[in-house]
């Protein structure tokens, strides 16, 4: 395991299965822990407190490379599986798990709304795909906060906000003051798959593991859990490589379509 730097960061060369893994090192004022990340399109990183040793790092990544090679190997996977969806196409987004037209004026301002079960976006293609995020991320926040405020009492659990940001390595997490944090490409996925990620996390609140007791009380909630979780596992990487500008740039059609 060599050390070496990218950039202004130091990083370490693994060799697992044959395969070389850099892995960034990052420190921040912020950690409380050491924790290792994994996700498509970016490489591995640890996030280290600021006083940890580096021998202590060293050990860390030591402990967690046979976890790694396991999560590098699903991303492989994955990149290499099929797509089904096709979720990049001009002049159509996608919510609930459903296709829905879009209306784009390039002349227009650059901000997305629905009207009449179409979305209206205008701005230049660049800008338009970024208002197309934007409103992702508004209806996105206002759908979990629903899922919330409806599942919390039954759970028997408090929240204290939701939000929603674009994460590469997990679709929601929650802090310990019951915060909720979300992936806004979860609007894209049919909404049990949506609905089971926010009972999911607000299952943490009362058991901030996934032990057994964890698990029952998902299944208690949600009986039906392993549906959506498998939906995920399959498509995924789909909603993770989505571009919401390739609704406004012209492309070409996937293969069969």
């Amino acid at each position: 395991m060599n050390t070496g730097r990218v950039g202004d960061r130091l990083s370490k060369e693994l060799v697992i299965d044959g395969h070389v893994v850099v892995v960034q090192i990052r420190k921040s004022r912020r950690a409380r822990t050491m924790r290792l990340t994994v996700g498509p399109g970016r490489p591995p990183e640890v996030v280290v407190p600021t006083r940890v040793r580096q021998r202590t790092v060293d050990e860390f990544i030591v402990a967690k490379q046979r976890w790694l090679g396991d999560k590098l190997a699903e991303l492989r996977a994955a990149a290499d599986r099929p797509r089904e969806l096709y979720l990049d196409r001009p002049g159509t987004i996608w919510l609930a798990g459903a296709p829905v037209p879009v209306d784009h004026d390039p002349a227009g301002r650059a901000v997305a709304g629905l009207r009449a079960g179409r979305l209206v976006v205008g701005g230049p293609p660049e800008a338009a795909g970024a208002a197309i995020e934007r409103w992702y991320r508004r209806e996105a926040r206002r759908a979990l906060q629903a899922v919330a405020e409806r599942e919390a009492g039954g759970i028997g659990v408090r929240f204290a906000a939701v939000g929603v940001r674009d994460p590469r390595t997990r679709w929601g997490s929650c802090s310990a003051n019951g915060r909720l944090s979300f992936s806004w490409r979860l609007l894209m996925a049919p909404e049990d798959v949506l609905d089971y990620v926010a009972v999911h996390e607000l299952c943490h609140l009362r058991e901030f593991n996934h032990s057994r007791a964890f698990w029952r009380l998902v299944e208690t909630a949600r009986p039906d859990w392993r549906h959506a979780r498998d939906w995920l596992r399959r498509h995924g990487h789909e909603l993770h490589e989505y571009q919401p500008a390739s609704a406004v740039t012209p492309s070409a059609e996937p293969p069969g379509h």
